[in-house]
């Protein structure tokens, strides 16, 4: 019992963190264009085309963040095969639809500049195309395929949550300027966690 206990924690620790992200997102709704991230662009918040895609990108990644780790309880998928799809169509609706193509915009207007821009572009085509790949591979009936292709779907999803982690991280323990930082996380922040990913579903089993 214990052992399996320890080997959930990680799990634990992951959508707690998630979740903390979700629940810390809500200050956004507020509307306000001087609230935390928002306060790094003021040359673009009170345009309406970024402003929109900015809080629709919220809204499908809020989704993503907190449907996610559903997706991996076994227990939901043994006996509520029904709640499990009904979950699983909400949360790559989320991503294909709203948050990966508004990601992939506001991703030209990246704090770091070209190089930051390139990453988080980089990131939007590849978080479409895990969650494409987890769609196709299970209309293929290819049940392992499936769920490969969600844990790279979702650590990419998590990088809203690393991408938070690393910059403090590197603040505290790097001499890099501030930039550089900027630049390094937008790459990071999703390469760590689909190199985790990957050693998840090599060794995982």
């Amino acid at each position: 019992m214990l052992l399996r206990f320890i080997l959930k924690l990680p799990f634990v620790f992951m959508t707690s963190l998630a979740l903390l992200l979700f629940c810390t997102t809500m200050m956004y709704w507020s509307f306000k264009p001087d609230v935390s991230f928002l306060l790094t662009k003021q040359d673009v918040v009170h345009q309406p085309v970024w402003r929109t895609a900015f809080y629709v990108h919220i809204f499908g990644g809020m989704l993503a963040i907190a449907l996610g780790p559903l997706q991996f309880i076994k227990i939901l998928r043994q006996r509520y095969m029904n709640v499990h799809r009904a979950i699983g169509k909400i949360y790559v609706t989320s991503i294909l639809c709203i948050a990966a193509p508004t990601g992939l915009y506001m991703a030209f207007y990246a704090n770091g500049g070209l190089y930051a821009s390139i990453g988080f572009v980089l990131m939007s085509v590849l978080w479409f195309y895990t969650t494409w790949m987890a769609i196709y591979s299970i209309r293929k009936k290819q049940i392992e395929q499936h769920v490969h292709w969600m844990i790279r779907s979702y650590a990419i999803t998590f990088s809203a949550v690393s991408l938070r982690l690393w910059v403090p991280f590197l603040s505290l323990y790097t001499t890099m300027d501030h930039l550089h930082i900027i630049i390094i996380t937008a790459w990071i922040s999703w390469l760590f966690n689909l190199i985790v990913a990957e050693g998840v579903i090599k060794f995982g089993k």
